[in-house]
């Protein structure tokens, strides 16, 4: 049994998560960035420039994460090249901003956007766009500690029209699912294999959590 690191409301766990997830009690729901199955490398000039995603080969950890989850509401972030989950119920689009997106120079379109899947049931709230508009931080110097690091301002639109007061996050990357539930003051708990990201995403919490406690004294 790995033993995790807590951090206020936060359960964190060094590890992976087809091996951790059968030991967790109940959860309210999954907001998550899996491995898309492209086998992706990208980030031109960044410190992990060439460098691949674990597991991106294919969808297989994604699909068996979902599998492992059962009837638990998520929120899946993925790509328009593979097919979504089967028990997908709505596509939602992340337009990430005019900054992001190189792609096929050829096409006089940027690939500035992901989609997000919407599986299951137990999320409430007001009924809003489909297309959630957040920028990217596009450059390591401005802050960008992970290849595929997302707004925490979309991740907390996201958790809040999730109901449940836990959220998980299988494939915590560099912990922005984890600082905007601590943020919003819901508990959470995430997963990570890769130690590098681990200890970034530990450290992000923290800072979240301390930042709400100065805030709440």
């Amino acid at each position: 049994m790995v033993e995790p690191v807590m951090i206020g409301n936060a359960t964190l766990y060094l590890g992976d998560c087809l091996d951790i997830l059968p030991t967790l009690g109940k959860v309210g729901a999954v907001v998550t960035d899996p491995p898309y199955g492209i086998s992706h490398s990208s980030n031109h000039g960044a410190s992990w420039a060439g460098t691949q995603i674990a597991n991106d080969h294919d969808t297989s950890v994604r699909d068996a994460m979902l599998e492992a989850l059962q009837d638990i509401p998520a929120l899946v972030f993925g790509s328009w090249k593979v097919p979504h989950p089967e028990s997908t119920k709505m596509v939602l689009i992340w337009d990430k901003g005019e900054a992001a997106g190189m792609g096929d120079l050829s096409i006089p379109w940027k690939p500035n956007h992901e989609e997000i899947y919407v599986i299951g049931k137990g999320f409430s709230g007001r009924r809003n766009s489909a297309v959630l508009r957040h920028n990217i931080t596009t450059w390591e110097s401005a802050g960008r500690c992970h290849p595929h690091q997302k707004p925490v301002s979309l991740m907390s639109d996201l958790i809040k029209k999730c109901d449940g007061d836990t959220i998980l996050d299988p494939f915590m990357g560099s912990g922005t699912t984890g600082v905007a539930a601590v943020q919003m003051g819901r508990r959470f708990i995430g997963i990570e294999r890769e130690p590098k990201y681990f200890d970034i995403a530990c450290k992000r919490i923290e800072d979240a959590q301390k930042q709400g406690d100065l805030f709440i004294s």
